[in-house]
């Protein structure tokens, strides 16, 4: 799914993208894939997942929120991780990935198309 166009700014935000890189090892390709979970059963384990304490990406700034994450393999050949703004409002079936590529030219994926996403063993100092 197309979004409205606010992790393009976030990913690249000198602050943000130096945890991302520090702390998850992907220097992010600008902006995200926005996922919306339509299966019942995957909605109940991201329901399950985003109460894991997840590697915080903490905002020096009050304008800006701060964000969890999981690192995650796409369609099995791609590094990436789950970025979850913590807002009370956030949409409980959108999950936005970010990677270190263009996920959608690299998987040559559109709107509508499905995309498989693997959540990652947390690794030692991810916290």
């Amino acid at each position: 799914m197309t979004g409205r166009g606010e992790a393009v700014a976030f990913t690249q935000v000198d602050w943000a993208r130096r945890q991302f890189i520090a702390k998850l090892g992907i220097d992010p390709f600008p902006g995200t894939v926005n996922l919306i979970i339509d299966d019942p059963e995957e909605l109940a384990k991201w329901s399950e997942i985003k109460v894991l304490p997840g590697i915080i990406i903490v905002s020096p700034q009050s304008d800006w929120c701060n964000g969890r994450c999981y690192r995650v393999n796409i369609v099995g050949e791609i590094a990436g991780a789950i970025v979850l703004p913590e807002v009370p409002d956030y949409p409980a079936a959108q999950v936005e990935v970010i990677a270190a590529i263009g996920v959608r030219d690299a998987l040559g994926i559109v709107d509508g198309d499905s995309l498989t996403i693997a959540l990652l063993k947390a690794e030692p100092g991810d916290a």
